[in-house]
This record gives structure tokens, C-alpha cells and sequence, in this order.
């Protein structure tokens, strides 16, 4: 930290040797002025950086009195903020000034200091409100989005896993995740996405403008990848969503139709590597023959092997109350982000 040495004493003292030499004689052979002349001497320059002001106080005065410009105030709470010298409301006025000034990613790392240095439950709900939005103009995030998109498009759930530990997506859509989820918002010409990550699960929606959704979830059990149809507010189309383990292998697949979120129609289902079928009405309620043994456990058959005799089935439901929508096969409903 640069440090300001001020010349007052070394000034005072050359004034007293030169009044000193003046009046004996000159002994030294300083320079003596003209009687009615005064000598200049060379005064320190007035202060006015943040970086060369010495004290808290010097610091706080010169903030009351910057202008109204975002990057004005932030000199001198950047430089407060370098000396550990910021308070409570010191991190919330620089997270707005950081808002202000267009840099929402360092506004939610303000946010994020405040609530390790002063824990409140309202902390944790700005940053999960919070989302960082990007253009392609942010290279690193549009370089990943281009990858993103060809994992889920060729349903590559290894690759998922692998691109979501590596730094650069730690770096651009997971920052300080330890206890809340980072939200980011991508946007391009033909695309949106959508990103919700954190220490233990990782969310992503990619969205093209003929309604084509993408979805990928990571988390300690493995990955999820689905493509759907998303028009007029709902999942209105063919859907596939594929579950892997956590070394990438398939062993769950379902295809079916999807109307505002429901599944209709036919329903097609690869379980560790069985084919199902099962037929479902416009509810979503299964139109298959039940087994009075699952029925008395409590569950409902869904779905039967092609050629087999095995069945699927799900519990804890009745065939009276049992639907298959999207979430049923793993695909959340999508919300889109104002």
C-alpha cells in the first residue's frame, strides 16, 4: 500500500537553517534572497486519490464528498474494502453500486461476502433471486454454452459430468456455491439459457427460439438429459429424457408426447436395457391392465415389456390419482426468467 511521506517538517527546518545562515554570516554559503524577496519552497500536493489517503477517516470524508458516478464511490469503498476496513452496510452500498454500474457478477459476490461476514436468512434469498446475465459478448460463457449445446443435443451424459467440473464452468456459472445456487441468465440471437449451480447440483436449460428445449442436471447420482418442445408457456410435443449413472451409462429412457406438461398417448421406456410400452389417456392416467399385487401394495403399472412379461410400475399412488407429466420422467416444469 503506497504511503504519502509529507515534507512539513523537512520544510520547517530548511526555513530555520536559512533563517539561521542569513543572520550569521552565511557561514555555510547558502544561497541568501534579495532583501524584499521571499524564498519558495516546494509544498506537498493536495491528497486527493483514494489509494494515497492514510487514514479510515481521510477515506470516509473523501467518500461523502465524491460524486454521484458509480465508479466514484467504488474508488474509495475498493480501497476501503483493501484495507479490511468495510462494514455491514459498506458491502450492501457497494453490491447496488456494483448493480448500478451494469457488473451484476461482482454484485453477487458482494452479497455473497456479506452474508459470510454477517449470516441472515434475507442474504440467501437476494442471491438466489439474483441472476448474472450474459451475452455473447462474454467469450467464456458463450464458448461453453457452444459445448453445452452439442453435449444435450447428442445426449452425451459423461460429457455433461465432465464439462460441469471443469474450472472455466466453475469459474463463469459457479461462483462461491457452497451454500446458495448461482443463477445465470445466456442470451443470444437464436438461443436463451438458463443455469442453476451449486456445490452439489448443477441445472441448465437451453432454449431456441422455434420453441426446441434442451434440459441437463448433474449431481452426485449421475445426469439427466432431456429435449422437449416448449410453446405457449408449457412442454406441447415429442420428449425424450435419458438417465445416466455416474460413469455416463444409460439405464433409463422415456419417449412420449407431451401436452401443457401431461403425458398423452403412447409412452416408450428402456429400464436397464428392457423395452417398455404403456399407453396413457389425456390426463395422463394409465389406460394398462393393473396387478392386484402391486395394487395392494400401493403402486400402479405404467408400462409393460414389449414381448415380456415384466412390467413397470410406480408407488405410492392409485390408479385413481396416478398422472405422468414431465416430471414424472425427470424434466422439471420450466419457468422462464423475467
Amino acid at each position: 500500500m503506497r504511503k504519502v511521506v509529507f515534507a512539513a517538517m523537512s520544510a520547517a527546518l530548511a526555513v530555520s537553517m536559512l533563517t539561521a545562515c542569513a543572520g550569521g554570516g552565511n557561514r555555510n554559503e547558502l544561497p541568501v534572497g534579495e532583501p524584499g524577496t521571499s524564498i519558495n519552497l516546494t509544498q506537498s500536493e493536495e491528497v486527493t486519490s483514494p489509494a494515497q489517503m492514510e487514514t479510515e477517516d481521510q477515506l470516509r470524508n473523501g467518500l461523502a464528498t465524491a460524486g454521484a458516478a458509480p465508479e466514484e464511490k467504488l474508488a474509495f469503498y475498493e480501497e476501503l474494502l483493501a484495507r479490511d476496513l468495510c462494514n455491514e452496510e459498506d458491502y450492501l452500498e457497494m453490491a447496488q453500486l456494483y448493480a448500478d454500474s451494469g457488473d451484476v457478477g461482482t454484485q453477487r459476490r458482494m452479497l455473497w461476502w456479506v452474508f459470510r461476514l454477517y449470516p441472515d436468512e434475507k442474504y440467501v434469498q437476494l442471491l438466489q433471486e439474483l441472476a448474472v446475465r450474459y451475452t455473447p459478448e462474454k467469450e467464456a460463457a458463450a464458448a461453453s454454452i457452444a459445448v453445452l449445446q452439442q453435449i444435450l443435443t447428442q445426449k452425451d451424459g459423461a460429457a455433461l459430468q465432465t464439462i460441469t467440473e471443469e474450472e472455466g464452468w466453475r469459474e463463469t456459472f459457479q461462483e462461491v456455491p457452497e451454500i446458495f445456487a448461482t443463477r445465470t441468465f445466456y442470451e443470444s440471437e437464436n438461443m436463451t439459457a438458463q443455469i442453476v449451480s451449486d456445490a452439489y447440483e448443477t441445472e441448465v436449460y437451453l432454449l431456441a427460439a422455434d420453441g426446441t428445449c434442451l434440459y441437463g442436471r448433474v449431481n452426485d447420482a449421475g445426469s439427466l438429459i432431456a429435449s422437449a418442445v416448449f410453446t405457449e408457456g408449457a412442454y406441447n410435443g415429442g420428449a425424450e429424457v435419458c438417465w445416466y449413472d455416474r460413469e455416463g451409462a444409460l439405464y433409463k429412457r422415456y419417449q412420449t408426447v407431451l401436452h401443457q406438461d401431461i403425458c398423452v398417448g403412447s409412452l416408450s421406456v428402456e429400464y436397464e436395457g428392457v423395452s417398455y410400452a404403456g399407453t396413457l389417456g389425456e390426463d395422463g392416467s394409465t389406460m394398462e391392465e393393473q396387478q392386484e399385487k402391486v395394487t395392494q401394495a400401493g403402486g400402479v403399472v405404467y408400462a409393460y415389456e414389449v414381448g415380456g412379461r415384466r412390467y413397470l410400475y410406480q408407488e405410492g399412488a392409485s390408479k385413481d390419482t396416478f398422472r405422468m407429466d414431465c416430471e414424472t420422467l425427470g424434466l422439471p416444469r420450466l419457468e422462464i426468467w423475467e
